[in-house]
């Protein structure tokens, strides 16, 4: 199975999975949970490729292809769990990060969300086409720094 392959098989999978909870996310407590589970899968991905960029993990190259693969293919999942009624403040009794400046910026919101799908798709396509791993290192740094932006303006400390 080439690496390309794998993201596209698990979007596949991940979209053809993602309609039932969809239906089944009514309830804001299940929303904020599947937001945060699919943010999570997104960070255990990310946090080894940042650590082999910064030195801190010796880069391997088969890992850090197939977490630059996996995150490609989760990168889209989140989104769908930012409903109206499960940001902070919305009176669901649940803890949340998620600022309620997203309900009043989601124009703002969903051009984050486009930069890091597309940062991350990147990363994925670099492993794909064999880059060097220098620029492996700046790519993992563009996904990161999306990672912030969204961070920086529509999460609480």
């Amino acid at each position: 199975m080439t690496v390309m392959f794998r993201p596209l098989l698990a979007l596949g999978l991940s979209a053809a999975l993602a309609l039932p909870i969809v239906a089944q996310a009514a309830e804001p407590e299940d929303a904020i949970h599947y937001r945060q589970s699919a943010l999570s899968v997104m960070g255990w991905q990310m946090g080894p490729m940042g650590a082999m960029a910064k030195g801190d993990m010796e880069y391997d190259e088969e890992a850090f292809a197939t977490r630059a693969n996996n995150l490609a293919a989760v990168a889209h999942l989140p989104w769908e769990g930012f409903m109206e009624g499960t940001l902070r403040g919305d009176g669901h009794g649940i803890e949340t990060g998620a600022l309620a400046k997203i309900g009043d910026d989601w124009a703002g919101f969903e051009e984050r969300q486009e930069t890091f799908e597309r940062e991350a798709a990147t990363l994925a396509q670099m492993v794909e086409d064999g880059e060097a791993f220098s620029a492996l290192r700046a790519q993992v740094g563009a996904v990161g720094k999306s990672c912030k932006g969204c961070h920086d303006d529509y999460r609480a400390e």
